[in-house]
């Protein structure tokens, strides 16, 4: 290679050479990717102006209850409008529809508004949802279009509970789990083939929870009077803990806590159970956590949920987990819906005032407060990317801002070695080098496959370009 050629090529290098800082942290899923209410970002709260915090798009997506995933760039939900549900895909940046399908389902308000409870679940390349009269759809993800549809209720005879079907749906492996019928049942997420059923039983409104039971994948599934766990890989009954309450209503998901479960519902006293092989064993009870919808976040020892009825509570409470005791309460929070990342309580009261609050078991220290919705607010908010989405249940969907993504350059150095490139970095932070044969929106970046050293806190990679045509490269983290 001509030392004039490799001095061209190393001028594209250093021109075009590009950074790509921000590492997204998706939501893809109802209670986020751990199954527990509590994302990983960190560094994504600032203090608000008086004005509040900065609401980046609007939308309106149907009455209803169903939170939002976000994967990929692309935020989706549901709602209903005249009697037919929608399922609905955005983009991210600017909020504008992506796409959009509807089937016909009543609205069946019944002591509320109505609407879909149930929230989409993104599993790759396909979006799955469930309706309240037991509608299960998997969509590709990008277009809309359907790639299944199964009527569990029809199919498997299963019992709709009193204010439909509200489970979103749990992909485990090869399987989506549905809390349809006794105690779930679990369909081939590719075809939609059944895979297992438990029985016909009425199902309870909680999503189904994965944890770890003796060293086998399992589930705990909230039926309509009792908490079961099941086998994931065939859905047999490992054991059974009834748990009866006023209007079979349970709804709060299961709470993992140290290899135990917390149950809670508003009428009943809620229970910290310990597992045997096959039995349980409660390790205490009380009424200092009455969760109606919403299960809260454990963080460390501490629960922090909403105490008391959807309709009329007004108190959050900090509960030791190991003794059940109460750490501090809360009062004048209209029934809330709290999340949690970076050691700080994301709290959505149901009139829509938004609270930022220190998770700490010592007192409830607020760092910031606004009212950022009119309506009745149920849905929790999700916090993804440095941003927030709060919804009210007649479809208000407003995405804002917590705080700037601030990238830093990070430092590339091009050095040329005879007819080799030498690239390096500080090897902190996850990248990858790629390169392009073309640049712009038809560039086709591929990883570079050589191996990455380390050397003196440098990764460092060392490549001989193409010898025909321009090649560009960019630091890109995964």
């Amino acid at each position: 290679m001509s030392q004039n050629k490799i001095k061209i090529i190393f001028t594209l290098i250093l021109f075009t050479t590009s950074f790509d800082l921000c590492t997204a942290i998706d939501w893809p899923n109802w209670r986020g990717p751990n199954h527990n209410g509590i994302s990983n970002e960190s560094g994504w709260f600032k203090k608000w102006p008086a004005s509040g915090p900065n609401k980046l798009w609007k939308t309106s997506v149907g009455t209803g209850f169903a939170n939002v995933s976000i994967a990929d760039g692309r935020v989706f939900t549901m709602g209903n409008k005249s009697n037919r549900d929608q399922v609905i895909a955005l983009d991210d940046v600017t909020g504008n529809e992506l796409w959009r399908h509807t089937y016909s389902e009543k609205l069946s308000a019944n002591l509320y508004d109505g609407g879909p409870n149930a929230t989409p679940t993104v599993d790759g390349k396909h979006v799955y949802t469930l309706s309240k009269t037991g509608k299960a759809y998997c969509f590709k993800a990008e277009s809309g279009e359907i790639v299944w549809i199964k009527d569990l209720k029809q199919l498997y005879n299963a019992s709709e509970p009193r204010w439909g079907f509200a489970s979103s749906p749990l992909i485990q492996g090869e399987k989506v789990i549905y809390n349809v019928g006794t105690c779930g049942l679990a369909l081939d997420k590719n075809s939609g083939q059944l895979s297992w059923k438990t029985g016909s039983g009425t199902a309870g409104y909680a999503s189904a929870v994965p944890y770890n039971h003796k060293g086998k994948d399992a589930l705990v599934i909230f039926a309509a009077d009792s908490a079961y766990g099941v086998d994931l890989s065939n859905g047999k009954q490992l054991w059974k803990k009834p748990f009866r309450t006023s209007a079979a209503v349970n709804a709060a998901d299961p709470v993992l806590y140290n290899g135990k479960i917390f149950l809670t519902s508003n009428s009943r006293d809620g229970e910290l159970i310990e597992l045997g092989s096959t039995s349980t064993r409660s390790k205490w009870k009380n009424r200092n956590m009455r969760i109606h919808f919403n299960a809260g976040v454990i963080i460390g020892d501490y629960l922090y949920g909403a105490d008391g009825r959807i309709e009329k509570g007004k108190t959050v409470r900090c509960i030791n987990m190991k003794t059940g005791e109460t750490e501090w309460t809360k009062t004048n929070m209209p029934c809330s819906s709290i999340t949690a990342a970076d050691n700080k309580l994301i709290i959505l009261t149901r009139d829509g005032s938004l609270y930022i609050a220190e998770a700490s078991p010592i007192r409830f220290k607020q760092l910031a407060k606004f009212n950022v919705l009119s309506g009745t607010c149920w849905t929790v908010p999700v916090l993804a990317n440095h941003s927030l989405y709060v919804r009210n249940s007649k479809g208000a969907l407003h995405k804002l801002e917590m705080s700037k993504m601030v990238i830093e350059p990070q430092p590339l150095d091009v050095q040329l070695i005879g007819n080799d490139l030498e690239f390096s970095w500080p090897s902190t932070g996850n990248f990858i080098l790629e390169t392009s044969e073309l640049i712009g929106q038809k560039s086709n970046w591929k990883e570079i496959e050589l191996g990455t050293a380390k050397e003196n806190g440098l990764s460092v990679v060392r490549i001989r370009p193409n010898k025909t045509g321009q090649q560009f490269f960019r630091l890109r983290s995964k």
